[in-house]
Order: structure tokens, then sequence, then C-alpha cells
């Protein structure tokens, strides 16, 4: 009998052993006690990832948030610790904040930051990034360039949607727009420039510097190699003469006034230019040939001149 005893309180005291070493199922909730929080780790017991760090009190206030969120869970794909890089998509971040996702596939774009504002019918608002040198002692020392777009419709000064480049100096009350590239037929505007005219697609302020230009015609009819086609039919001399007399420039080319106002095509007055020097060739020749048969007549007088002093 007193073995019997003896074997059940064994068997008592393992049944309670195994139950309070047993862990609890996580629910995927803090659990609270007092003032202290418990939360257990979703994961295997084995793993040596490092356990969530939590607050030993109840947060003083809704606005005060854990001081580490912990991302080492087996399937994490983030890493945001208390100090150091933080990481979208990574747990190796190289920067102080990364982002990366897979390459996804060549048929959509691969959105890694949206930057959005509430949509309204007259909105102007500009989801922007900017670049600050971070003095706030003072408005007038703040300077910082902004990457942004207008990105709202805007149906009360129908202004096109934007992305714009701009710089706001020290001591300036404004900031000025660099580059901008508009939806309207996708026009891009460096400076301070006037964009309302249609037909051109890059519209600059002052000026371009560059090694190079090349400019492309659409087709042959652009270019004046008929200038030197048999049905081509020159301007007479005596009546180009009246026309320059009369509007103080070459026929087609445009005057002054009309270059103010108009500018010029760089590719349209290549091409006139082309035509002008073609005309001018063909007007050599023919004063070539005119030179040419008078010079002959001369000689055939002086030839006969000759013969009648020999009879």
């Amino acid at each position: 009998m007193q073995k019997l005893i003896t074997a059940v309180f064994l068997l008592m005291c393992l049944n309670c052993l195994s139950q309070t070493t047993q862990k609890p199922t996580y629910s995927g909730k803090p659990v609270y006690s007092g003032a202290t929080r418990t939360a257990k780790k979703p994961g295997s017991a084995s793993s040596s990832k490092t356990p969530a760090t939590y607050p030993v009190t109840n947060p003083a206030s809704k606005n005060i948030v854990y001081q580490y969120i912990d991302t080492l869970y087996p399937d994490s794909e983030n890493h945001f610790p208390l100090k150091g890089n933080a990481g979208i998509g990574t747990n190796a971040p190289q920067s102080a904040l990364e982002i990366k996702r897979s390459a996804g596939d060549t048929r959509r774009k691969n959105f890694l930051l949206q930057l959005s504002n509430e949509w309204s019918p007259n909105g102007q608002n500009e989801p922007s990034i900017m670049f600050s040198n971070g003095d706030n002692s003072s408005p007038a020392n703040v300077s910082y360039w902004t990457v942004g777009a207008r990105v709202s419709g805007d149906k009360t000064l129908n202004t096109p949607q934007t992305f714009k480049i701009c710089f706001k100096a020290p001591g300036s009350a404004v900031e000025q727009e660099y580059l901008s590239v508009n939806s309207y037929e996708g026009r891009v505007k460096i400076g301070d420039v006037n964009d309302l005219v249609d037909g051109y697609k890059l519209y600059v302020e002052q000026g371009i510097l560059t090694e190079k230009v090349k400019v492309a015609v659409k087709n042959s009819d652009e270019w004046y190699d008929n200038v030197f086609k048999p049905h081509y039919k020159l301007t007479p001399l005596n009546e180009l003469e009246q026309y320059i007399k009369t509007h103080n420039h070459l026929p087609d080319v445009p005057s002054a006034d009309e270059v103010v106002k108009d500018g010029i095509d760089l590719g349209k007055m290549n091409a006139l230019l082309l035509k002008k020097i073609e005309e001018n060739t063909l007007y050599i020749i023919e004063l070539r040939k005119d030179l040419d048969e008078a010079k002959k007549q001369i000689e055939e007088l002086k030839q006969n001149k000759k013969d009648k002093k020999k009879k």
C-alpha cells in the first residue's frame, strides 16, 4: 500500500512538471500582466535570432510605440532597428534606408516607393522629396532642392500635370523651377522660358552649349536638291535686285522682325541657306557662260580687225 501511494504521488508530480514547462501558443496579441508585458515570439525554440525587445512598462501615451521593431522573424523581409540602417525588402540594408524587391517582369513598372496626395478636381498638390541643408535656425538660412510632381487634376488654372525639379536658395522667399516635364505632349522646359508655342518638345532659357548638334529631316522635300534639276526656274537677276531693294532681304528668307517674333528653325534655315548657295552657284555658272561668250566675241572682233589691216 505504501508503494502504491508513492507511485501515484510521483505520477502527479511528473504531470504537474510537464504542464509548467509547456510553452503557451502564440496568439499574435501581446499579453499584459500588471505593468509587465510578456509576448512570445513565433518560431521554433531552436531559433538563434534575437527576440523582440519591448518596454517593461505599459506605454504612458498612445503616441509612444515600441523602441525596437523586431523583424528578425523567420520569414521577415524588413529590418527596422533602433540604430543603424533600415531596410524594406532586405535584412542587410547598405544605406540609411534601402528599399528592395524582386525584379518583376518586363511588362509592368516595379514600384519601390509611392508618394500620393488626395485627388481633387481643382487640386495643385505636389507630392515631393526634399533635399535640405537642415538649418532650421532661421527661415532665411534654409535652402533645399525638391523633386516632385503636380499630379492632381486641375480644372481651375487648366495647367498640365508636371514633374519638376526646383531649388530654394538661402534668403529667398520662393523656389525656382529649374527643370520640368509636363503632361502636354511631354514638353521639357529648362529655366524660365515661354513654352506656350506648339510644335516643339524642348524649351530652354538663355542657350545651349554643346559639342555636337544633329538635326534630322523627315523627307527629301525638306531639303533643296531640286534646285539643280532641269525644271528649276531661277529668278532673273534684275528681278532679284528689285526684290532686295524693296524688302531688304533675300526671297524666302525671314526678315529680322519675323525672326525676333517667331525665332528660326535650324533645320529649315540650314536647308534654306543651302538653297540660296545652290541658286548662287547657278547664277555664277550663268555669269561664267556669259563671260566666256563675251570673251569669245572680243577675240573674234580682234581677229577681224587684224585681218582687215593685213588687206
